[in-house]
């Protein structure tokens, strides 16, 4: 598994001096997890809410030795490494709980469910050991909520066949405007001399461009719960065995008998937001913090055995 924390549009408040994750930086942590059935009772309301329900399993960090020479106590174990200005850095994780909820309806637009609609990972992991590199930091004892889309193989396969209508449309419209703007292939009375004419070839213009964005909508109210296609579908059709034969992404699911697919996931941090109150007579004084979950980045896994 692989976090790679930052974000083009992550930022965090609480770290005061500058923003969090400006400039581009990124922290990335690389460790392997072993993945249960076995559940333990959830102490904290906010993992017990963000799973959604009861826990399905546990997700624990594959610990490593700082050492290769005998026996090592816990507290010499880690999980993950990286480098920062002062060299390398070993960080510790504690386990999570996950649990895969069922898909369901979206709404406004679709009263039912989608014929290959993903289920939903959710899990969470801690951070025990603080981590800063460039503008990328957070204290011990961060929690971390992690969620992806999960597709078995019967689901992944209806679910491109549900998206390709919408993806060819979007990317066929998209086609058609380009064309048209094309300056050796495209239409010439948009840089003519006849008025009427240019402005008829404005006209033919702005319907395309609304019919793409109407494709767009459309396309953008399915596509984040079908498979991801990051191909271009307008020039012909999708060849569905091909997206299916990649075994490194195909693992077994504790509990499951059929392979199941994690797409790259979202994680998000829970942090404490100091939010400024007026409170009449004495506006210097603050409210308690309030806890957000902030996205801060994203997350992937291939599984390494079945």
């Amino acid at each position: 598994m692989t976090l790679v924390f930052g974000h083009d549009n992550a930022q965090l408040s609480n770290n005061p001096g500058r923003e969090w994750g400006s400039g581009g930086g990124r922290l990335a942590l690389s460790f392997e997890v072993l993945v249960t059935s076995d559940t333990d009772k959830i102490e904290n309301n906010k993992q017990q809410a963000w799973l959604g329900g009861k826990s399905m399993g546990t997700l624990k960090c594959i610990a490593r030795r700082r050492t290769n020479d005998g026996d090592v106590d816990d507290h010499e174990r880690y999980c993950s490494s990286y480098i920062n200005d002062k060299g390398q850095q070993n960080v510790q994780i504690s386990s999570g709980q996950w649990r895969i909820e069922p898909p369901l309806p979206l709404l406004p637009s679709y009263s039912k469910i989608l014929s290959g609609q993903a289920s939903t990972l959710r899990f969470y992991l801690t951070l025990n050991t603080a981590i800063t590199r460039n503008t990328i930091s957070f204290p011990e004892n961060q929690l971390l909520l992690l969620q992806s889309n999960a597709f078995r193989t019967d689901q992944y396969v209806n679910g491109i066949k549900t998206l390709l209508p919408y993806q060819y449309a979007k990317d066929n419209a998209q086609l058609l405007v380009d064309n048209k703007l094309n300056h050796e292939t495209g239409d010439r009375r948009l840089d003519g001399s006849d008025v009427f004419e240019t402005l008829g070839g404005y006209r033919d213009i702005a319907k395309l461009i609304l019919e793409r964005d109407e494709k767009r909508r459309r396309w953008g109210e399915v596509e984040r719960v079908l498979p991801k296609l990051n191909i271009d579908t307008s020039r012909g059709e999708v060849d569905i065995n091909n997206l299916m034969d990649d075994d490194g992404r195909w693992g077994k699911w504790p509990g499951d008998t059929e392979p199941i697919t994690l797409e790259r996931g979202t994680m998000f941090a829970v942090v404490v937001r100091e939010r400024q109150q007026s409170l009449g007579l004495f506006p210097w004084m603050k409210t308690d913090g309030v806890e957000d979950m902030v996205e801060v980045g994203k997350w992937n896994v291939v599984p390494l055995f079945d």
